[in-house]
């Protein structure tokens, strides 16, 4: 069977389809996001209007990153925090909190018109003080994760892949993939 992955974001579409180790056909569509904190509610409505829009079994993928202080903010909005605020903006609000532990989920979703299925990720960590770092993209600048004092832009591929939440949740992906023969 193909896998396709909608997703707008051709470097994970990338990265999805070098952990599956398979071919991946990507689809770039943006697909509407319901406006929620908890990534699991954002991955199946994304899936159904992925199957939706394609007529076809579909992978999607969400990542949030949910801060402590802020009781789980930004969590899937991360995007949009991003937009209007970026890096050096969440670090700004960030100033004055003693406590700037981050929980990083990713969350892949695959609908074959009548299941869902969901495969998660978890990555415990806190949030720099500044962004610092060149590699990856997003929030990677602002999320040290736990035991590192690297943030994830700062680690060389080879370091961060282990650690990822993606990996993570692509080797659950794969391992559901093969029990099924999909």
């Amino acid at each position: 069977m193909e896998i396709l992955l909608a997703t707008s974001n051709s470097h994970k579409a990338r990265s999805i389809q070098a952990l599956l180790a398979r071919p991946v056909a990507h689809i770039a569509i943006d697909l509407p996001e319901i406006q929620a904190v908890v990534v699991t509610e954002v991955i199946e409505a994304k899936a159904r209007a992925a199957y939706a829009l394609i007529g076809k079994p579909v992978l999607v993928e969400d990542t949030g990153l949910a801060i402590h202080a802020w009781q789980g903010l930004p969590g899937a909005l991360i995007r949009w925090f991003l937009d209007s605020v970026g890096n050096d903006g969440i670090c700004t609000m960030l100033q004055g909190y003693a406590d700037v532990a981050a929980t990083a989920e990713t969350w892949i979703g695959f609908f074959d018109g009548t299941e869902f299925y969901a495969f998660s990720g978890v990555t415990e960590g806190q949030i720099a003080r500044q962004p610092r770092g060149a590699n990856g993209f997003g929030w990677d600048p602002i999320f040290i994760p736990d035991g590192w004092t690297k943030t994830f832009a700062e680690l060389t591929p080879a370091e961060h892949e282990p650690l990822s939440m993606r990996t993570v949740a692509v080797l659950k992906l794969r391992t559901f993939l093969a029990e099924h023969d999909l």
